[in-house]
Parts: structure tokens; sequence; C-alpha cells
């Protein structure tokens, strides 16, 4: 997990916990991600029922 974690965020899961500015970071990072993501779905929703 922390290998992939690693690979995703450029730092370790034990650096996450230890570090309040990295758990910021993430989350921001999720955050933003989420509202893409609704974004998106709202788009494709539009699409399917246009017609």
């Amino acid at each position: 997990m922390d290998h992939a974690f690693r690979g995703v965020h450029g730092f370790g899961y034990d650096e996450l916990r230890n570090s309040q500015t990295l758990r910021a970071k993430v989350e921001k990072r999720r955050q933003a991600d989420h509202e893409k993501s609704m974004q998106l779905a709202a788009k494709l929703d539009a699409r399917a029922f246009r017609g």
C-alpha cells in the first residue's frame, strides 16, 4: 500500500501520518478529483438524456 501511495502522491504513508501539511495537500487533491468526477458525471448524464 505504501508503494502505491508513494507512486501517486510522491511520499509515503508514514510521512503522511507525521505531517499535517502533507495531509492537507492530499485532501485538497482528493477534493479536486472528486469535483472533477462529479462534473464529468453531470455532463454524461446530460448527454444521455438529450435523446
